[in-house]
């Protein structure tokens, strides 16, 4: 059942897999069984998108509500019993978004465990089975997540470099420079990085080891080695970072926040703090 209505809410197979921490061959059989069990189809395929028949909307409609009421029971059942949930939120977030869960929290009332981790630590913590949701600036295929929100970013630049008398930065204007990346991405995340800021992933880049944050080992890399790196905007807007320009790219990008939970954790309460933190405001 919770296969079905995973599929239902995503209207997508690979996407199901990956909220529920399976393989798409596990998220068909188990559909195909339900409907089995039923004897009704419950679905249509497409190469793209799954649609729900007659039946497999009333069953959405009937069943998801009890579903979600009994998986939020058993939840605080075991909280109440001394199990605290537990979150991380990384370090190259804001106070903002931490104020946010904090919110979140209150309104729930039970013990929650709120820390600040690097994202990589985090995400090894999840797979660990050792932490049930992290807040990450990062986008996984092996662990259930969901996109929150979208972070702005900016490129820093040292101050006598041509291109910070500029608007903002496209691929290329600064080729000259190294490009900084975190310690806590992987290879991937580095080219990825470089791609963005001089337009070619295979130019060379330089590691720069966090210094109490990933910020802060970004600006020194930058500073010492006269490199580029690209940070989230409201990290450069809240801290004062002499020698460096903060631009804008062109075209824009922004980080993606995201929610991520251990394989595992019942939909609640991963799916009442991501509505939480979608909601303007909050």
């Amino acid at each position: 059942m919770v296969a079905f209505l995973t599929l239902a809410e995503e209207r997508h197979v690979g996407r199901t897999a990956v909220r529920l921490g399976v393989s798409r061959q596990t998220v068909s059989r188990r559909v195909a069984r339900l409907e089995e069990l039923l004897g009704e189809s419950l679905v249509t395929r497409s190469t793209r998108r799954v649609e729900l028949t007659e039946v497999g909307a009333l069953l959405r409609d009937e069943a998801g509500p009890a579903l979600r009421a009994m998986d939020e029971a058993l939840q605080r059942i075991r909280l109440g019993v001394g199990r605290r949930l537990s979150i991380a939120i990384s370090t190259d977030l804001g106070h903002r978004w931490e104020a946010r869960v904090q919110d979140w929290i209150v309104r729930r009332g039970t013990p929650v465990l709120l820390e600040q981790r690097a994202p990589d630590d985090a995400i090894a913590l999840l797979r660990a089975d050792k932490l049930d949701l992290a807040l990450l600036t990062a986008e996984l295929q092996d662990l259930p997540c969901v996109t929150v929100a979208h972070e702005p970013t900016v490129a820093l630049v040292p101050a006598e470099h041509p291109a910070a008398t500029q608007r903002c930065l496209r691929p290329g204007d600064a080729r000259d420079l190294l490009v900084a990346v975190t310690d806590a991405g992987a290879p991937a995340h580095h080219r990825a990085t470089v791609a963005l800021l001089h337009g070619d992933p295979d130019l060379p880049y330089v590691v720069a080891p966090r210094v109490g944050t990933i910020f802060a080992g970004l600006v020194q890399v930058a500073r010492t080695h006269r490199a580029a790196a690209l940070v989230l905007r409201h990290n450069f807007e809240e801290v004062d970072v002499d020698g460096l320009v903060g631009l804008p790219l062109e075209p824009p990008y922004a980080f993606p926040v995201t929610l991520a939970a251990r394989p595992g954790l019942g939909r609640e309460p991963f799916d009442a703090l991501a509505e939480h933190l979608r909601r303007p405001g909050q």
